[in-house]
């Protein structure tokens, strides 16, 4: 069955599309492609994103433009493709996600019957508020299908997802044992570059990895998250806080050192939770693995063996479009998912609405 999966991530720095064969656990990839948002959509999603224009209006007009925006993209991403998709799992942009004592409050904006109308072919959405349903947390999501790429690499295996947060699946014997957010991966460090530097991020680390840790900051915002963390699965909107927070801290310091101590805060967290596993593999995916001095202080701190998702044959930026594909594809074939293990949800359940026009 021929399924795209659509999405943005954390940092907003484009627009993934993805189309996949699949027949069960088996997918094959066909193709993949980045699409970039116009600069004055991305700039009003960033200020949404960080709570500094939320007002009703703005909302819906960033619903607005967002599914238009994926609408345009898809339709030009399958120029050329001989065959028509069956169905797209379109993730959206999170515009907001928080996990309190009282539930789960999350919320994704990009109209799918955009482009239900354009592709004429219906369009799965909405998957985290199916999981909340459930009784779960809405996330992590994506440790679905890292049990189905990696899971059988190893007998004990953990698969850090690193995107703007760092989501950790941990695997034995072909069994998702737990999943959870962890903290940043790339969204300090992100933040830091557009601020700073005006560019979207700090291509392979180099201005990172020519800078000195900011030793209060690097304290103070672990801190920070710590408490914020506490008693979490999930993470969102307290990423967004830590940015600021973080900022602040390191604002009259040299960018160079910032982005040390950003890429120092993200190993700290990640590598922890790794080696108190013990895997006998740790496999690194998403658009963090792009930032070559992450990685290789991932590797000095992480005490087992550490390899990119491309040496096991799976491009790292793939994983997380693959994801939307394969959950569309089980929401039209009626498979309910068991998501017990990795975000509570308390019974199995059919991912994502369905829509069509």
């Amino acid at each position: 069955m021929l399924c795209i999966g659509a999405l943005s991530g954390t940092s907003i720095n484009a627009k993934e599309i993805i189309l996949c064969d699949i027949n069960g656990e088996k997918i094959k990839v066909l193709k993949y492609g980045a699409f970039d948002f116009y600069q004055d959509e991305k700039e009003r999603l960033i200020r949404l994103v960080q709570g500094r224009a939320g007002e009703l209006e703005e909302i819906s007009l960033c619903n607005e433009i967002v599914g238009l925006s994926f609408a345009k993209s898809l339709k030009s991403f399958l120029d050329g493709v001989r065959f028509k998709p069956e169905v797209v799992g379109f993730h959206g942009q999170t515009i907001y996600h928080y996990e309190s004592k009282n539930g789960v409050i999350t919320y994704q904006i990009g109209e799918p019957l955009y482009i239900a109308k354009i592709l004429g072919v219906p369009v799965v959405y909405d998957f985290r508020k199916s999981d909340i349903v459930a009784g779960g947390k809405g996330a992590p999501l994506s440790p679905i299908i890292h049990k189905i790429l990696f899971g059988k690499i190893s007998k004990k295996v953990s698969v850090v997802n690193l995107g703007g947060i760092a989501n950790i699946t941990y695997i034995k014997d072909g069994r998702i044992l737990s999943a959870e957010d962890l903290g940043p991966a790339n969204a300090l460090s992100d933040f830091i570059s557009k601020k700073r530097l005006g560019v979207d991020y700090d291509r392979f680390g180099k201005r990172a990895s020519e800078g000195n840790l900011i030793e209060r900051a690097f304290r103070e915002t672990l801190k920070f998250i710590q408490k914020k963390k506490k008693g979490k699965k999930t993470l969102g909107y307290e990423i967004e806080e830590a940015k600021l927070y973080f900022f602040e801290l390191t604002k009259d310091e040299k960018p160079s050192d910032a982005l040390r101590t950003a890429v120092e805060i993200s190993v700290k967290i990640i590598s922890e939770a790794i080696n108190s596993f013990r895997p006998d593999l740790c496999i690194l995916c998403g658009g963090g693995t792009k930032n070559k001095f992450m990685v290789s202080r991932l590797k000095e701190e992480i005490k087992n063996p550490v390899l990119i998702s491309d040496e096991v044959g799976v491009n790292s930026e793939f994983v997380e479009p693959i994801l939307f594909a394969y959950l569309a594809y089980l929401r039209v074939k009626n498979i309910r998912i068991d998501m017990s293990k990795i975000t509570g949800a308390k019974f199995r359940y059919l991912p994502g609405k369905m829509c069509l026009i």
